[in-house]
C-alpha cells in the first residue's frame, strides 16, 4: 500500500530568510516583490502581519503600518534551492522525495511506502522526520495518506499530528476528517476557491455531492482532476527531486550506411540495452524514440507509441521495423539513438496452466494494436470515448487508442459517464427502464425527417420513409433530453421509439424549438 508523508514549512520565505540573516529574528519582515505597479509584499513574517501587513500589500502602505519593518527582496530560486538541500537530507528516512507542484513550493513529499518495519512503526517514523526538522529551528507540519492529495490537505488544514487511510481505509469512502476539510484542500487557485465559496460551497463532501458535468461545465476539468486525484479515483505521479538516469542508448557507426538490416541489427542490440535497463526499473516503455542521425546532418526522429508498457525486446524491435517500412532514409546515417520518453510500470500477468485454446488476454489485444498503429499511423486506429453529455451526438469521441490514459481512471470514469448519461434522459411518460436502450445505429448528425401528428405536441401518426408514408405501429415515448444553459446553445428535444408498418424500428425526435422531427438512429 502506498503511503506518503507531507512535510509542510509554513511561510518557509521567511523561515530560509531567518535562518541565512539571524539579525532579523525578533524583527517584523516583510519580502518585497517588483511588479507592474511597483513594490509589492509577496511574504512577511508573523510580527508583520500581526500589525496589519498582508500579502500584495503596497510597500508604502505597509511601511506605513509598521515603521521598523524589515523590508528584504523576495528570491523565489534561492528558496527553491534552499527546500532542495533539505530534500535531499531527508534521503535518510527515504530515497524517493518530491517537491510538491508550485511555483514556489513549501512542502516536500516523501514516499514512506513499506518503510515502517525499519523504523518501528508509521508514527516513529514521522516523529523522527519532525525530529530531524524541530532540531534545526525549522516550524513544520506533517501529515501521511494513502495519496499524495490527501497528505498535503491534511497537512495543511487538518489536525496535528494527522494521519489518513492504512489498514482501516474503505474501498472509495473517504473518512469524515478527509471529506470535511475546506474546498482549497484540493489545491486548486484561489479565484477559483473563492467563486465556489460565493456559491455556498464550503467543504470537499459539500462538493462531491454535486453533479461532476456540472463542475466540469462551470469550473474546467482541472477541478475533476484535483477532486479525482483527492479521492483516489485518478493517480498522481510522485516525481522524486533526484531524477534518475535517462533510459536510452545510442550508437555511433563507423561508417555510414543506408542498409537496413545492417541499421536492424545495431537496433536490435541498442533495444536489448534498452530493456534491461528497463526491467532493471521494473518499467516498461509507453512511448518510445527513435532518432536516426544523417551524416548529412538531418536526423530523422521515429515515435512509436504503445498502448501499454513493454520492456519485451522482441515486441520494440517489431514495432520499430515497422515504422522504418514506412519512411524513406534522408541519407546515409551515421548515429542511432533510442530513448523511453514515456514510461509505465509493468503489469505481471499469470501464465495459463493449459494452454491448448486461444486466451482472452488484453495482452494480446494491446499487441495487435501496436502493430496496427506503426503500420497505418496513431490516427488510424481509434477507440470510442464516452464525453458526459446528454446530447447523444456528443456523448462519444473518437481518440487515438495508443493516446496514454490511466486505465483504471478511464473505466471508473466510463463508468461513471455512463450513469449521468442516462440520468438526464428521464422519459415523461414511462419508466426509465423502457427507453434508457439507445440505438445500435447512431447517425453523426440527425437527419430531417417529416411526421404527421393528430395533436401538435402528441405523438407521430405517420411517418415518410423513402418518398412513402407509413403508419407508425408502436410509439413510446416522449423522452425529453434537455441541455443546461451554460453550456450553449440549447438542446431541448422530445425522442420516440416507434415501430412502422414495414418492420423499422426508429428513434426519432421532436426539436421543441421549431417543432421539426428528425431521424436520429435505428434498432437493430
Amino acid at each position: 500500500m502506498t503511503r506518503i508523508l507531507c512535510l509542510w514549512l509554513p511561510n518557509w520565505p521567511i523561515q530560509r530568510l531567518r535562518r541565512a540573516r539571524p539579525e532579523l529574528n525578533g524583527r517584523p519582515v516583510a519580502l518585497v516583490a517588483n511588479s507592474p505597479r511597483g513594490g509589492q509584499v509577496a511574504a512577511c513574517s508573523n510580527a508583520a502581519a500581526g500589525q496589519g501587513v498582508h500579502i500584495g500589500m503596497p510597500v508604502a502602505e505597509a511601511q506605513a503600518l509598521v515603521r521598523e519593518l524589515a523590508l528584504v527582496p523576495h528570491e523565489p530560486p534561492a528558496d527553491r534551492r534552499a527546500l532542495e538541500k533539505l530534500a535531499e537530507a531527508c534521503e535518510k528516512f527515504t530515497p524517493w522525495i518530491a517537491l510538491e507542484e508550485s511555483v514556489e513550493p513549501e512542502s516536500l513529499l516523501l514516499d514512506i511506502s513499506n518503510l515502517d518495519h525499519l523504523w518501528g512503526s508509521e508514527q516513529d517514523l514521522a516523529a523522527q522526520v519532525e525530529e530531524f526538522f524541530t532540531r534545526r529551528r525549522y516550524r513544520v507540519r506533517l501529515a501521511v495518506a494513502d495519496t499524495l492529495s490527501q497528505a498535503w490537505a491534511l497537512a495543511h488544514f487538518g489536525s496535528e499530528p494527522a494521519s489518513a487511510g492504512g489498514e482501516e481505509a474503505k474501498d472509495c469512502n473517504l473518512p469524515f476528517a478527509i471529506s470535511d476539510l475546506p474546498v482549497e484542500a484540493l489545491r486548486i487557485p484561489r479565484d477559483t476557491a473563492a467563486l465556489i465559496r460565493q456559491l455556498g460551497i464550503q467543504t470537499v463532501a459539500e462538493l462531491q455531492s454535486l453533479p461532476r458535468e456540472d463542475l466540469a461545465s462551470r469550473f474546467g476539468d482541472a477541478l475533476l482532476r484535483r477532486l479525482d486525484q483527492f479521492t483516489g479515483a485518478a493517480r498522481e505521479v510522485l516525481l522524486p527531486h533526484r531524477g534518475l538516469a535517462a533510459l536510452k542508448a545510442a550508437c555511433a557507426l563507423d561508417e555510414p550506411t543506408a542498409d537496413c538490416a545492417m541499421l536492424m541489427h545495431v537496433l536490435a542490440h541498442l533495444v536489448e540495452r534498452l530493456t534491461r535497463q528497463l526491467v532493471a526499473r521494473d518499467q516498461g516503455a509507453v512511448q518510445l524514440m527513435c532518432v536516426l542521425g544523417s551524416a548529412t546532418g538531418r536526423a530523422m526522429p521515429l515515435q512509436i507509441g504503445l498502448v501499454e508498457p513493454s520492456a519485451n525486446p522482441r515486441q520494440l524491435l517489431e514495432l520499430i521495423e515497422l515504422h522504418l517500412e514506412t519512411v524513406r532514409l534522408a541519407g546515409e546515417i551515421d548515429r542511432i539513438e533510442i530513448h523511453a520518453a514515456v514510461v509505465g510500470r509493468l503489469s505481471q500477468r499469470q501464465g495459463d496452466l493449459f494452454a491448448d485454446r486461444w486466451p482472452a488476454d488484453p495482452h494480446q489485444f494491446a499487441v495487435l494494436v501496436n502493430r496496427l498503429s506503426s503500420r497505418l499511423g496513431h490516427e488510424q486506429v481509434l477507440r470510442a470515448e464516452l464525453r458526459p453529455s446528454a446530447v447523444p451526438e456528443r456523448a462519444v469521441r473518437y481518440v487515438a487508442t495508443t493516446q496514454q490514459k490511466d486505465r483504471e481512471t478511464r473505466r471508473q470514469g466510463d463508468k461513471e459517464m455512463s450513469r449521468r448519461l442516462r440520468s438526464p434522459c428521464l422519459p415523461l411518460s414511462l419508466s426509465p427502464c423502457l427507453l434508457s436502450p439507445k440505438p445500435l445505429l447512431l447517425h453523426s448528425q440527425p437527419q430531417s425527417l417529416e411526421v404527421v401528428c393528430i395533436a401538435p405536441d402528441g405523438p407521430p401518426q405517420f411517418v415518410w420513409l423513402e418518398g412513402r408514408r407509413q403508419r407508425i405501429t408502436h410509439c413510446a415515448g416522449p423522452e425529453r433530453i434537455e441541455t443546461l444553459w451554460w453550456r450553449g446553445p440549447s438542446v431541448r428535444r422530445d425522442y420516440y421509439r416507434i415501430d412502422t408498418q414495414s418492420g423499422s424500428h426508429l428513434w426519432i425526435f421532436r426539436r421543441l424549438t421549431d417543432a421539426r422531427w428528425f431521424l436520429h438512429g435505428e434498432f437493430a
